[in-house]
């Protein structure tokens, strides 16, 4: 069957025109499908000897045009997927700078924290299920690694044409983008809209939680909304990605048992703690 972009090629006027100037000659057949007359084609050379019904050529651009029509908005949703990462994340200019090839491994703590922020990447674009939970002092690289991870997941599902969505968020300026906009029902950061884009997104980021809850050294239980409001997403979900300065007794403190199920939801082989005395990188 001649092919749509053949018959553009070829030109094609009108079947009278076509015949009158012996580039179709009519064969004397018919279309089983469309009972119409099948033709033999003269020209353009490489349509030489091609027999063809129009009726059977139109259904050819129809369904083209469908199937480009269908790969266009495929490939939108991709793009709006992968896009997502950029348009809806909330870091600072270094986190969004970090990567798997620009984290520094100094001892072997940093090249099992870097094991396990590769496995983690991989192993959720294969479609694992359950929260990951990356523990331990301040400054050792935890925002650095769930970044990293973030990006490949994001990287890596674009480069299999599959629409997921990955947001990095920090905790503590979320918390104050949600305080600044509170009586803003339109605003972009409305406690409405952040619910649903951090609950329905494929995967999320939680950078450094229990800061927004703290101040210096000292731990103490987080506000009502602001619980309410982590409480919320993370009781929806099923694959968020966690980091902490914080062990799970004083993250206890700060929310509450209950809430600290919910960040430890299918985490039980996902958790990388780093030793207390590890080295702050920040020096």
């Amino acid at each position: 069957m001649v092919t749509v972009n053949e018959l553009k090629k070829a030109g094609l006027g009108t079947y009278q025109q076509n015949i009158e100037r012996g580039i179709w000659e009519d064969t004397g057949k018919t279309c089983q499908t469309h009972n119409a007359p099948i033709y033999l084609s003269h020209y353009p050379k490489h349509l030489d000897g091609l027999e063809l019904c129009v009726g059977c050529g139109w259904d050819n651009i129809r369904k083209r045009a469908k199937e480009t029509a269908a790969e266009s908005e495929s490939q939108s949703v991709l793009a709006r997927g992968y896009q997502v990462f950029f348009n809806e994340s909330i870091l600072s200019k270094e986190a969004a700078k970090a990567s798997f090839d620009n984290f520094e491994v100094k001892n072997q703590t940093d090249q099992e924290a870097l094991n396990y922020g590769k496995r983690l990447a991989r192993d959720y674009v294969k479609g694992m299920e359950g929260n990951a939970v990356l523990k331990g002092p301040t400054g050792v690289g935890k925002s650095h690694l769930s970044m990293a991870i973030a990006k490949q997941i994001n990287e890596t599902f674009k480069s299999y044409n599959l629409a997921r969505t990955v947001i990095f968020v920090s905790v503590a300026k979320l918390m104050q983008l949600l305080k600044d906009n509170f009586d803003k029902k339109d605003s972009k950061y409305s406690q409405e809209r952040m619910t649903k884009l951090l609950t329905e997104c494929d995967y999320l980021i939680l950078d450094d939680l229990g800061k927004e809850s703290t101040t210096g050294n000292s731990v103490r239980s987080t506000g009502d909304w602001k619980y309410s409001f982590l409480f919320n997403i993370l009781d929806n979900r099923e694959t968020t990605i966690i980091n902490t300065n914080f062990s799970v007794k004083e993250l206890q403190k700060i929310y509450d048992k209950a809430f600290v199920s919910r960040v430890l939801k299918g985490a039980k082989n996902n958790i990388f703690s780093y030793p207390d005395d590890a080295t702050d990188k920040r020096f």
